[in-house]
């Protein structure tokens, strides 16, 4: 008796592909669900001595007890368009990390914190920033 090598390959290759597809797919829709988890919210807002440019603290949450809050600093300008994302970004609350943004000229932001274990990531540039500057300070505070 002649065993179909050759077939029974094909075969299993084809089931394999066809069953990976659909794990694929379900995978995508039920992660795509779990999108509505996640909140964002604009805490506080520092505008611009110009007015034209605003930095914005944000808060998000993804989750339950288990998860903790994290945050950042993005900057826009006043038509809404993006100018720079994620300057800095912390985890927990803003208060937690001391974190104070101010403006000393109309393209000069420096954010200040005093607890450098939230700090997650430093980026001076943010994802656009073209013409922002951005300083950054640690204060030392005496409990």
């Amino acid at each position: 008796m002649k065993f179909p090598v050759k077939k029974l390959l094909i075969n299993f290759g084809g089931y394999t592909f066809w069953s990976l597809l659909i794990l694929w797919g379900a995978a995508a829709l039920l992660l795509k669900g779990c999108e509505s988890l996640c909140y964002h919210e604009v805490l506080t807002t520092e505008y611009s001595p110009d007015g034209e440019l605003v930095a914005e603290i944000y808060i998000g949450d993804c989750g339950g007890a288990t998860t903790d809050f994290y945050g950042g600093v993005n900057v826009k300008s006043n038509s809404g368009d993006l100018v720079a994302e994620r300057l800095f970004t912390f985890t927990g609350r803003p208060e937690e990390t001391g974190l104070q943004v101010r403006w000393t000229s109309d393209e000069e932001l420096v954010i200040s914190i005093s607890d450098l274990y939230k700090a997650r990531q430093i980026n001076p540039r943010g994802k656009y920033g073209p013409g922002l500057k951005t300083s950054y300070e640690f204060r030392h505070e005496a409990n």
